[in-house]
């Protein structure tokens, strides 16, 4: 179908070609019979109209933004979500994938992560016990052996912090009387080497009896006492208590003791390298006592650090697989598995508990919202090219519609056919719901489009010295041959007169020569290469093209020109339309304005 639609193409824009050029060697011949040998004089009446230069191109829609869903993983389908064609929405659920070595990888992976991080944090608590703190006030005592220079194991014992402002005694007491007392009853103690008794407060009293040498039985009470900076660990002492007008009195002394001691031991193997307090120094909470020095662990720090750094990855590469084993759609749009086969719907074998491989292909999503169209750009045209550019689209399928488009991107390699070269050029269209994948499709990149301004013939146009002149018949029948205009944009059959001249001033337009026209002959077999279905001046020599196309250029058989330029631009029949404008480039640039257009 496309062939003989392309060949329908060819032929009507021969007929164009032939009706056209027919119409020129009529009027050439109507002149040359009116008159005298020489042509009467052609005159054209400046008037407004609209002027663009352009380039087209006609291809396929095809969406912006489209993606192959495919299986990230070998696999078990374990949920799939999916028809053969359905909207969906970015972050839907497409299909769900189990992968059995994925998971035990990511179990793996996060233990020696965790046994990584707890050798790491062990390190960092050993690096910081090199310096060894009071963990309460009190007095310190170290232990044997302990000074600057020594070598001690992890764990070692370095030294005792005792708190001396709070004491404790136990001293016991008959069951019956110490069944008597509570915590927070006064107790008066009898210190030994004392005169004076000291007073202490009961912080329990025990549950289990014990015997004593006489038969009775002793229930032991903890009394708590605070040091007035006179007492010390060792001392025994005796209390009694007077309660409800009775005194009970301990069964026997008891050995007084620090309330509270705390052991200072070596977080890290290593060799003293500072003490600053000797035994039985007062020390403050948080106090720095000394330092250990080991220069091994600094260097094993980094080691340890990167394995939790490799291990760290190593879960998250896992978790990132598994991750991927649930696919989801990338954006707004339509699944469908047209996009990998066309004809049978792959679907049907693809069902939960199916096993898939690595890049199964499911389907296709495509994003509605936005289109592009991909023209081919004379390589002639391409220096005209911009990003950004605005063009129009023109669909086949939807007359009289217009979407305005953008240029988004220029190729910046060319494809050669034929002798010539072409760029690929992307145009961006916003989609308002009409534009379907494959539709076809021209697309217009505008150069530069102006309304309502004064046109003239690009063949009335002379130049001289940097200067245009124009032939201009005046009132009274004569003629200033070098009437002084300036010029604005133009295009391959028209150029914008913007001084010199006003609306409905008349023009004398130069006169062809009688050789500049097609001989009868040179019509008849462009008209019988028409016929048969080929293109144009795919039979003609390159000289004979040339001058064919140089005869257009000047302004003679215009519509021939325009098929000629059709040929060029792979049959787009756009170049017959620039044809009809006068011109034979418009297969490489489509030209119009006033009533060419």
């Amino acid at each position: 179908m496309a062939g003989i639609r392309k060949k329908r193409m060819w032929m009507t824009l021969g007929l164009a070609i032939v009706l056209t050029a027919g119409t020129s060697v009529f009027y050439y011949q109507k002149a040359k019979g009116s008159k005298s040998e020489e042509s009467q004089d052609v005159v054209y009446t400046v008037k407004r109209g609209d002027i663009r230069t352009s380039v087209t191109g006609t291809s396929q829609l095809e969406p912006k933004d489209s993606q192959i869903i495919t299986a990230p993983a070998d696999g078990i389908i374990k949920t799939i979500n999916l028809s053969r064609n359905q909207e969906v929405k970015a972050g839907d659920v497409l299909v769900e994938l189990t992968n059995p070595t994925l998971e035990n990888n990511l179990q793996k992976a996060k233990v020696s992560l965790a046994s990584a991080q707890k050798d790491l944090n062990d390190l960092k608590e050993q690096i910081g016990s090199l310096t060894m703190t009071a963990p309460i006030s009190g007095k310190l005592t170290l232990a044997n052996g302990i000074d600057t220079g020594s070598s001690v194991n992890k764990n070692a014992k370095i030294a005792t912090v005792s708190d001396i402002q709070n004491l404790t005694v136990t001293i016991p007491f008959l069951f019956e009387d110490a069944s008597q007392l509570a915590p927070g009853d006064t107790v008066d103690l009898d210190i030994d080497g004392f005169m004076l008794t000291k007073t202490g407060t009961i912080k329990g009293v025990g549950r289990d009896a014990r015997g004593d040498l006489k038969g009775g039985k002793l229930l032991d009470v903890e009394v708590a006492i605070e040091n007035d900076s006179t007492m010390d660990a060792g001392l025994k002492a005796k209390g009694s208590v007077l309660k409800n007008g009775h005194t009970y009195q301990s069964q026997d002394a008891g050995i007084i003791q620090y309330g509270k001691m705390a052991t200072i031991l070596a977080g890290a193997a290593g060799t003293v390298e500072t003490l600053h307090v000797k035994t039985n120094a007062l020390v403050k909470e948080g106090a720095v006592i000394g330092t250990l020095m080991n220069d091994s662990l600094k260097s094993d720090l980094s080691n340890k650090q990167n394995n939790v750094d490799q291990q760290a990855l190593a879960v998250q590469d896992s978790q990132d697989k598994l991750d991927a084993l649930v696919v989801k759609a990338p954006f707004d749009g339509i699944f469908s598995t047209d996009f990998v086969n066309k004809k049978t719907n792959i679907l049907t074998t693809l069902t939960p508990g199916t096993k898939v491989n690595s890049g199964t292909q499911f389907g296709g999503v495509a994003s509605q919202q936005n289109m592009q169209l991909p023209i081919q750009v004379d390589e002639l045209d391409l220096p005209n090219v911009k990003a950004g550019m605005k063009a129009e689209v023109k669909v086949d399928s939807l007359q009289n519609r217009i979407f305005n488009a953008e240029v988004s991107q220029v190729s910046t390699v060319g494809t050669t056919t034929n002798g010539v070269t072409f760029f690929d050029v992307v145009l961006s269209i916003q989609n308002t719901g009409q534009l379907k994948y494959g539709m076809t499709a021209t697309g217009e990149i505008l150069f530069q489009d102006k309304k309502g301004v004064l046109l003239l013939p690009i063949e009335a146009l002379q130049r001289s010295k940097g200067k245009s002149f124009v032939s201009l018949k005046k009132a009274d029948g004569t003629i200033e041959n070098e009437h002084e205009i300036t010029i604005g944009m133009r295009s391959k059959t028209q150029v914008e007169v913007t001084e010199g001249l006003k609306e409905g001033d008349r023009i004398v337009l130069p006169q062809l020569k009688k050789q500049d026209k097609l001989n009868q002959a040179d019509l008849n077999r462009l008209r019988q290469q028409f016929q048969n279905g080929q293109g144009g001046t795919s039979q003609m020599s390159p000289e004979e093209i040339a001058n064919l196309r140089q005869q257009f250029q000047n302004g003679g058989g215009a519509g021939g020109a325009g098929g000629a330029g059709g040929a060029r631009n792979n049959g787009n029949a756009n170049g017959g339309n620039a044809g009809t404008g006068g011109n034979g480039g418009g297969a490489r640039q489509n030209t119009g304005g006033g009533a060419a257009r």
